[in-house]
């Protein structure tokens, strides 16, 4: 008897060690960067939960829902997010949250295969804690004879190794805002459409396939049971079919025979004043514009037809707080990115007191007539300094400028990073941000702007006499 328990003992011993492996291979995956913010959050602190696939992760700005209405709300959502999957990420669900809304998006009901792709399944099920819930996620999932490979992992990410970063160790790396990530992950591309999607006057109702309807019998169950509004949306997206609005037109008449609200936002485009030329990624996701877009219709939605508690301003709510102010903080970078000229740029840096800032001046840059802007914006005389020197502000002020004296070295460590400035032996100026030189461009004046707040390098300019900025 003693033996077969030592050998169950090490199958379970070896598929734990297996599966830790595999979600450190696919850490980088957007589903389980959803699931690993989901556990830190702080118990029963979430009051709207969202569902479903990438739809989900681009077009719920859970920051603006913060922001403008004080919702605590949380996407947990993956590429591809089968119905299924998202049934089995309510009940997850509940075991470190209390919701008063669950948000399901009904793109899901599209997906008519009744396994739906490794990639896919890795990506929703993989970083969810080892519970029966997984197990009969992955059961639910995949072909039953693959189960074991499943549960397991490893043996499907291991050809991950050569991507590995910081970010399969590090949550800060992870996704913007860190261990305060919330699950929205927009998207800056734009593809520009003619019109927006034509909306059948009256489309043909589809019925969906057999497994997905008994999921969302399964979630109207589960959420009665529980006390929980249940509540359906469709994120808009340029690439809608006819087929596609078939199946929702049965999920409309599905929604009010169980009393379940449904917002289709393709339905709204006008209302929410959609533009076919800017609010759009591609065929099957809304850019940063549309995702604002979406969400504030959303927003008022919810706040209409819900009980919802304004949070801000409460402590325990305070990482919701930290992720808008993430969000601000790359927002202002993007801006930063956005200018054109010397000066317009320098004005930015000089707005600006969360930025680590790194100045290297190069090759003749005192005979650079656009290296004045710097004594007058940025307080540094550099007719003082050395033929090849740095300068480091912090917070607006110099904290290091490099001496005449060939050999110097000027570092600072941030979570993240190790920042280094350095000359040796007669060598130019080299600044290293995790050893890796930022300046090496050759021009005049190089700038390396750190942003401090999300750790992480937010642009790096240089320019010559002529004054155009390259990065």
């Amino acid at each position: 008897m003693g033996k077969y328990i030592r050998l169950l003992a090490g199958i379970v011993i070896i598929l734990f060690i297996f599966g830790r492996l595999g979600h450190d291979m696919a850490a980088n995956y957007d589903g389980n960067q959803s699931m690993d913010g989901f556990y830190r959050l702080d118990r029963d602190t979430v009051d709207v939960m969202f569902y479903g696939s990438s739809h989900i992760y681009a077009g719920v700005n859970v920051v603006d829902l913060w922001d403008d209405y004080g919702i605590a709300g949380f996407n947990l959502a993956g590429t591809m997010q089968t119905l299924w999957n998202t049934y089995y990420n309510m009940e997850e669900t509940l075991k470190y949250q209390s919701p008063k809304v669950m948000v399901v998006d009904l793109y899901g009901l599209l997906i008519e295969d009744e396994y739906y792709g490794s990639s896919n399944v890795i990506k929703n099920v993989s970083s969810m804690r080892f519970s029966l819930n997984k197990i009969k996620s992955i059961w639910n999932s995949v072909p039953h004879e693959e189960f074991l490979t499943y549960i397991a992992s490893y043996p499907l990410t291991h050809d991950s190794w050569a991507e590995l970063k910081q970010g399969n160790y590090v949550e800060k790396v992870n996704n913007l805002g860190g261990e305060w990530y919330k699950g929205y992950r927009p998207t800056y591309a734009v593809t520009s459409y003619d019109t927006l999607p034509y909306i059948e006057a009256n489309p043909e109702k589809a019925e969906p396939t057999e497994k997905n309807r008994e999921y969302l019998d399964r979630m109207v169950t589960f959420a009665k049971e529980h006390g929980i509004q249940l509540a359906f949306t469709v994120v808009p997206y340029a690439g809608l079919q006819r087929q596609d609005q078939s199946l929702y037109l049965w999920a409309e008449e599905y929604a009010k025979e169980n009393d379940i609200l449904f917002l289709n936002g393709n339905l709204h485009l006008t209302e929410m004043g959609f533009d076919p030329s800017t609010d759009y990624a591609e065929a099957s996701h809304l850019n940063y514009n549309g995702s604002c877009k979406y969400t504030a219709y959303l927003g008022e939605w919810l706040m209409e037809n819900y009980e919802l508690t304004d949070r801000r301003g409460s402590q325990a709510w305070d990482s919701w707080q930290k992720y808008s102010d993430s969000y601000a903080a790359y927002e202002q970078n993007q801006e930063l990115r956005r200018s054109a000229d010397v000066e317009s740029y320098l004005h930015k840096l000089s707005e600006r007191e969360d930025y680590l800032i790194i100045i290297s001046l190069d090759n003749h840059y005192k005979e650079n007539e656009l290296v004045k802007p710097l004594k007058e914006l940025m307080g540094i005389n550099p007719y003082e300094l050395d033929v090849s020197a740095s300068v480091v502000l912090e917070n607006g002020t110099i904290v290091y400028q490099t001496p005449a004296e060939p050999e110097y070295l000027w570092y600072t460590e941030t979570d993240l990073s190790d920042i280094a400035v350095c000359r040796s032996g007669g060598d130019g100026m080299k600044v290293l941000v995790n050893n890796e030189v930022k300046n090496n461009s050759y021009s005049d004046v190089t700038i390396i702007v750190y942003d401090k707040m999300l750790d992480t390098v937010a642009d790096v300019v240089s320019y010559n006499k002529d004054g155009i900025l390259t990065r």
